[in-house]
């Protein structure tokens, strides 16, 4: 893995350099087949919580709270 601040003290010589990163992302087992871009927020808690082995009626409520909070940032101004 490369670090930015190693980077720049290498090139501290140079007048001028840009750093492009080019990021690929593995699917993660966890998301199935989504990437993190697909997938719904309450999709992310569906698949986090199925991952975690939540009892079916302690996700179902905590579902409907993921529900409410992010339908709550959706009407919220700003």
């Amino acid at each position: 893995q490369l670090r930015d601040n190693d980077i720049r003290s290498a090139l501290a010589e140079a007048h001028y350099f840009t750093i492009a990163r080019d990021i690929r992302r593995e699917t993660r087992l966890r998301l199935g087949k989504w990437t993190a871009e697909e997938i719904t927020p309450i999709e992310a808690l569906k698949a986090y919580l199925e991952s975690k082995k939540v009892a079916p009626e302690r996700t179902k409520i905590l579902l409907q709270y993921g529900e409410k909070l992010i339908q709550g940032q959706r009407t919220e101004p700003g």
